[in-house]
C-alpha cells in the first residue's frame, strides 16, 4: 500500500440512503437494476467522475466487461490515470471486493470518490478564486496608474485638441478658399464658352 492508497470505510445506513440518492441524480450509460454488479466493472464509476471533472476521463478507456480480467484492467486504469489525479488510490483488496460484488463494496468506493470529488472541485475553485483576486489586483493598480497618467497629461491633451482644431479649420478655410477658386474659375470657363458659341453662331 503506497501512502495515497487508502481503505474504503465502512457507512452506516443513512450514508448508504445518501449514496444511493447521489447516483441517482447521475446520468449514466445504462440503467441502475443491482448497484454492486452494474459498478463491478468499473465503466460507471468511471462516468461518474467524468460527469463531474470530464478533462481527468478518457471514457473510451473502459468497456463493459464480464471477465475478471477486464475488469481489473479498468479499475487499475481508473486508479493510475484518474484517482491519483484526484490526489488518492483505492487498494487492491477493495478492487478485487468490488470486481467479487462484496455486498457495500462498491458503495463504500462510491462515497470515497464523491468526497474525493467535492474535495478536487473545492481546491480547484479555490485556485480559480485566488487567480482572479490576483488578475483584479493587477488591474486595479494599472487602474490607479493610467488614472495618474491621464491626470498628469490632461491639460496636454486639451491643448493638443484645441491645437488640432485650430488646424482643422485653418484646413477647411483652405479647402473652401480653394472650391470658391475652381468655381470662378469654371465659371469663366462657361462665360467663354458661350462667347465662342455665339460667335460660332454670327458667322
Amino acid at each position: 500500500m503506497t501512502n495515497r492508497d487508502m481503505d474504503a470505510p465502512p457507512l452506516n445506513e443513512d450514508e448508504l440512503n445518501e449514496i444511493y440518492n447521489w447516483v441517482d441524480t447521475i446520468p449514466l450509460s445504462r440503467p441502475k437494476r443491482h448497484i454492486g454488479r452494474d459498478f463491478a466493472d468499473g465503466v460507471l464509476l468511471a462516468e461518474i467522475v467524468q460527469h463531474y471533472i470530464p478533462r481527468i476521463v478518457d471514457i473510451h478507456n473502459y468497456s463493459l466487461a464480464h471477465s475478471v480480467q477486464q475488469k481489473q484492467y479498468n479499475w487499475n486504469t481508473l486508479n493510475t490515470k484518474v484517482f491519483r489525479k484526484m490526489g488518492f488510490q483505492i487498494t487492491q483488496k477493495d478492487i478485487d471486493a468490488v470486481i467479487s460484488v462484496v455486498p457495500e463494496a462498491v458503495e463504500r468506493i462510491l462515497k470515497v470518490v464523491q468526497v474525493k470529488i467535492s474535495m478536487y472541485l473545492d481546491s480547484k475553485e479555490h485556485n480559480q478564486i485566488n487567480q482572479q483576486e490576483k488578475t483584479v489586483e493587477v488591474q486595479q493598480y494599472q487602474n490607479k496608474v493610467n488614472n495618474k497618467q491621464a491626470s498628469n497629461n490632461k491639460q496636454n491633451e486639451k491643448e493638443l485638441i484645441i491645437q488640432d482644431q485650430k488646424e482643422t479649420i485653418e484646413i477647411l478655410e483652405l479647402k473652401i478658399q480653394k472650391l470658391e477658386q475652381l468655381v470662378k474659375l469654371k465659371d469663366s470657363k462657361i462665360q467663354q464658352l458661350m462667347q465662342k458659341l455665339q460667335q460660332a453662331g454670327i458667322k
